[in-house]
């Protein structure tokens, strides 16, 4: 049986749960400033128009902190009651997965985007998620206190500090060029959203109440699954164009 959360979350120690807060939070601000600043390196590689290397960034921190409002929205039912029950679920459901799919959609259809893609330096995309590693919040306080099940807190909390503290790694081997490094990334990014996929799974399994604790829940409707899939999805299309790319002038290179 599952330990009710709000009972629970009383035993969590008030300067351990601030901190937790905080590290959310500043997490949530600090990845929106981080992928602006990337798209706006990435367009001026691109040799984009002066106006579409301003607008860019422009509208990646716009769109970014918007959802960062949203979930912030749906995360704080004290302050912004937006339902219960079924409702509820379906509206978080639909501001998870909305964005995904919208930025996907955005990716493939914008000659724009994927030209910044294509011209962003490869281990830009790996490293960020360094900040996987805040999954270890999951085992402490949370599972430790008893807020999570174990069944949830310990694949969605290794998993997450697993691809957290290889995506360094994983960077310094694509940027130097090392040999195979492309496809250890490839193959760190399959994991990595393999991962996630297994953390909303065991959550619905065990029925880990993630999506309702404040402002826990802000992991699941931004900073985690959402955004890393994104990052995810955008590394694995850059790795791809480029080693297509790299192949295509070395086949050149030896005609010649």
């Amino acid at each position: 049986m599952i330990a009710d959360p709000t009972a629970t979350l009383a035993l969590v120690p008030p300067a351990v749960f601030r901190l937790v807060a905080l590290a959310i939070f500043g997490m949530g601000a600090f990845l929106i400033a981080l992928h602006s600043l990337i798209v706006a390196s990435s367009a001026q590689r691109a040799g984009l128009a002066p106006a579409t290397r301003v607008r860019a960034p422009i509208a990646v921190a716009g769109a970014l902190a918007l959802w960062f409002a949203l979930a912030i929205t749906l995360a704080d039912a004290a302050h912004f009651p937006l339902g219960a029950g079924a409702p509820r679920v379906l509206i978080t459901l639909a501001a998870l997965i909305a964005p995904i799919l919208a930025g996907i959609a955005v990716l493939f259809s914008s000659r724009t985007l994927r030209a910044i893609n294509a011209a962003t330096p490869s281990h830009w995309l790996v490293w960020p998620q360094v900040y996987r590693v805040l999954g270890g919040m999951f085992l402490y306080p949370f599972l430790y206190y008893g807020v999570l099940p174990g069944g949830f807190a310990w694949p969605a909390g290794v998993g997450d500090m697993l691809i957290g503290l290889f995506a360094p790694l994983v960077a310094l081997g694509v940027a130097r060029g090392t040999p195979r490094a492309r496809t250890w990334a490839i193959v760190w990014n399959v994991l990595g959203l393999v991962d996630l996929i297994v953390a909303p799974a065991s959550a619905l399994a065990t029925g880990a109440a993630v999506a309702t604790i404040y402002p826990i829940a802000l992991v699941p409707l931004f900073v985690g699954p959402p955004l890393a899939v994104l990052l995810h999805v955008f590394s694995l299309r850059n790795l791809l164009v480029n080693q297509q790319v790299t192949r295509a002038a070395h086949r050149e290179a030896l005609a010649a």
